[in-house]
């Protein structure tokens, strides 16, 4: 079978290596046989292992890691893969200097096909990463094309936009798993409503702390309100504090990384995406596929899935100067008329499906491959 690897550095799990397994698993129904590269004992290796996806243990700590290269090395002279489809930033530089440098000493011929699939830029974006490391630099939405490309020395051709694949079936199927017990009995609690959930890494820029005054200035209104903020990351205790020290530890819940977490946004009365920064973001779109109303920033890919008054809400990120008072009467609105919500969420099932169904993003990535077999 004709190898391809998958490459991910990060320690934890978001929509990013959401986005990889999902791949994986559809280039394997494709005929292909994927490896995920990934650290030891970082969560993507436990996710891959449980869907029946080889793993294979790299320490990818920087670009140049000796061992991760001496490693990468022998799997790929030894599997030669068709590709190297590459998910965050150690790995992708240290994967795409290793393919090169095996290609220069004549060790890795003809060389496998080098996707970037860029997911975040946080600052200015470099030239010769994406014109000379890639063969073709992969982004989940236009805003972060555009943004890629406010740098004139990169290359148009080298950079394309590839809507991520959502398994809207296996997403309704995975609602119907059960919670942790007790959060399950947490969301069983009628006292305990509406449910606001937010499903995203611990990231300053995930707005964790912004919806943490939302919930404040919501509570006079809604007196029961449950915000439940799923996810994982470094920001994740210094929220938890913050809740307390603002009186919210009955309205607040943190019950870490949610696998699958369809389960949680199915129960929700809306799910937020009050990002100040996302290139895309991905649980609102599997929210809408549940016909799940949402709220999501004015800011970056959003409002590439989002239409407001049509399939949900768009409000101004958390930097803008009036956020707070627009994020409050929307949710307000919103929970306070629940089959309009509903009605949105409706609409918003029928484009997402459109939009973000696994076959267009397969496709893609397969004729990529189609042309693999680069000499230089």
């Amino acid at each position: 079978m004709t190898a391809i690897f998958f490459s991910e550095s990060s320690k934890n799990m978001g929509g990013q290596e959401l986005q990889l397994l999902q791949q994986a698993l559809g280039m394997k129904a494709q005929g292909y046989s994927p490896y995920v590269l990934c650290r030891p004992g970082s969560r993507i290796a436990e996710e891959a292992q449980k869907r029946g996806l080889r793993v294979e243990h790299l320490g990818f700590r920087n670009a140049v890691h000796p061992p991760s290269v001496l490693q990468l090395s022998k799997l790929l002279r030894k599997h030669k893969p068709v590709a190297v489809v590459c998910h965050s930033g150690h790995d992708s530089n240290l994967c795409a200097l290793t393919v090169h440098a095996l290609n220069r000493l004549g060790l890795l011929k003809p060389r496998p096909r080098l996707i970037r699939m860029r997911t975040y830029q946080p600052g200015a974006a470099k030239a010769f990463t994406y014109n000379q490391l890639f063969d073709q630099t992969f982004t989940p939405s236009q805003a972060l094309k555009d943004q890629l490309l406010q740098n004139a020395g990169v290359l148009p051709s080298k950079i394309s936009v590839l809507y991520p694949a959502i398994d809207f079936e296996a997403i309704a199927s995975q609602a119907q798993q059960p919670l942790p017990a007790w959060l399950d009995a947490k969301l069983s609690d009628l006292a305990q409503r509406p449910v606001i959930a937010h499903a995203a890494m611990f990231r300053v820029e995930k707005g964790h702390s912004f919806m943490l005054q939302v919930v404040k200035a919501l509570l006079p209104t809604f007196p029961g309100l449950l915000y439940v903020a799923a996810g994982e990351g470094d920001a994740q205790a210094s929220v938890q504090e913050q809740a307390r020290r603002m009186g919210l530890e009955a309205h607040v819940c943190l019950p870490g990384m949610l696998s699958p977490v369809a389960p949680l946004l199915a129960r929700a009365d809306v799910v937020v995406m009050p990002s100040s920064y996302e290139p895309l973001g991905m649980s609102q779109i599997e929210a809408l596929g549940l016909e799940v109303p949402v709220v999501v920033s004015n800011v970056g890919g959003l409002p590439e899935t989002v239409q407001h008054g049509q399939t949900g809400w768009l409000c101004p990120a958390p930097h803008h100067p009036n956020a707070l008072e627009a994020w409050v009467s929307t949710l307000q609105d919103v929970l306070g008329n629940p089959s309009a919500a509903k009605a949105l969420a409706r609409q918003g099932k029928v484009a997402v499906q459109a939009q973000f169904g696994p076959a267009s993003n397969l496709d893609v990535l397969a004729g990529q491959l189609a042309t693999h077999r680069i000499s230089q």
